[in-house]
């Protein structure tokens, strides 16, 4: 799938319907900044007539409905609902494509104290996942409609989305925004909470959208395929690499996220997973498996319990001898590779250990 295709990828495709029906067949970079909860008193020295002035024009006669809508606006920002909301957007816009974190820190909220280092971080993260230089735009900007500033779940019906604003705005916006790189795909969302005469972020998060050149509809449109197939193990792996494109943080949910998860579910539980891998890699404790994206597609990461220090050659060797008996397994075609990470007695299966880790590909060294 090339990128243009990839970014034209509708969440209302053919592939989610496609999903659902197996579903019923079937019957059985990131970096984040949220704004916490702020007394109602600090909240309402927020409020201005010009806010409610914009909500009255955005709703109209259904101002006093909780609704979340879809606002018209120009890939490149441009509303015509009042210019110092274009501005804003437009310096947010800058801001991620430049990644200049001169521009783009001053817009966070300042009660959350976000610092120049982390924006700078979080900038960097993007461009280097994505591959610069990066063209952005706006995918979806939604207005919400609280009404009293009550937090509740909005569903934008159109998206099949749900957006989550924070407490004590009757007006805010979600924005999502498409960026394009040279190696990958990208998405970022953001509310957009007033304060006085002015706009802020009050929350931002950076996710992947592709990964080898396959948006979160492709990996499910593969899994689908290999299920018709009978390589459920494989789709369980597809499946849950399309839930992790799909995170988009804690102000956004999307319909099709929990359609995937089902359909990951319905194959199979992450300890079920854990106990295949430990069954097909007879021979060595296998503690923790999960799917992970790796450079070339789609690879599994397994953590092996060891009873102490393991030398680094040790650890190439046996990870080369796992990964040639995972690659002759016939659900694995379609896999890229394999991580092992070696955890000794006292450490979590959930985490990373000391002694690190190794891939090793399917091809090549």
């Amino acid at each position: 799938m090339t990128k243009k295709a990839a970014a034209a990828a509708s969440l209302r495709s053919e592939a989610a319907a496609f999903l659902m029906a197996r579903l019923a067949a079937m019957l059985g970079l990131t970096f984040t900044c949220h704004l916490a909860f702020m007394a109602p008193t600090l909240l309402a020295a927020d409020a201005m007539p010009g806010d409610e002035a914009l909500r009255g024009q955005l709703f109209k006669d259904q101002i006093n409905k909780p609704a979340c809508k879809q606002v018209r606006i120009s890939t490149r920002g441009q509303t015509g609902l009042a210019p110092g909301f274009d501005a804003f957007i437009a310096d947010l816009i800058k801001g991620v494509r430049t990644k200049d974190a001169m521009v783009m820190q001053p817009l966070f909220h300042p009660r959350l104290n976000t610092s120049l280092f982390a924006v700078k971080e979080m900038l960097t993260k993007i461009d280097a996942t994505l591959g610069g230089p990066l063209d952005v735009s706006v995918y979806r900007l939604w207005a919400i409609n609280t009404v009293d500033g009550t937090p509740k779940g909005q569903l934008c019906d159109s998206d099949e989305a749900t957006v989550y604003p924070h407490y004590g705005y009757s007006l805010q916006f979600g924005i999502w925004l498409q960026i394009m790189g040279q190696r990958e795909i990208g998405r970022a969302f953001a509310t957009i909470v007033p304060v006085g005469d002015k706009w802020y972020l009050g929350s931002f998060y950076a996710q992947q959208w592709t990964h080898a050149d396959k948006d979160p509809v492709a990996w499910i449109q593969q899994a689908n395929k290999d299920l018709e197939k009978g390589h459920k193990e494989a789709a369980y792996i597809e499946y849950d690499l399309a839930a992790k494109l799909l995170e988009v943080g804690k102000n956004l949910s999307l319909e099709l996220t929990t359609q995937v998860n089902t359909a990951r579910d319905q194959i199979m539980k992450q300890p079920e997973f854990v106990s295949f891998m430990a069954k097909t890699l007879n021979g060595e404790s296998v503690v923790y498996a999960a799917s992970m994206l790796v450079t070339d597609g789609a690879g599994i990461m397994v953590r092996l319990k060891v009873p102490g220090e393991v030398a680094l050659n040790d650890m190439k060797q046996r990870c080369r001898k796992l990964t040639d008996q995972l690659a002759k397994q016939s659900w694995s075609s379609g896999l890229s590779g394999l991580r092992c990470a070696f955890i000794l007695p006292s450490e979590k299966p959930e985490l990373d250990g000391a002694l690190g880790s190794i891939y090793i590909p399917f091809k090549g060294d």
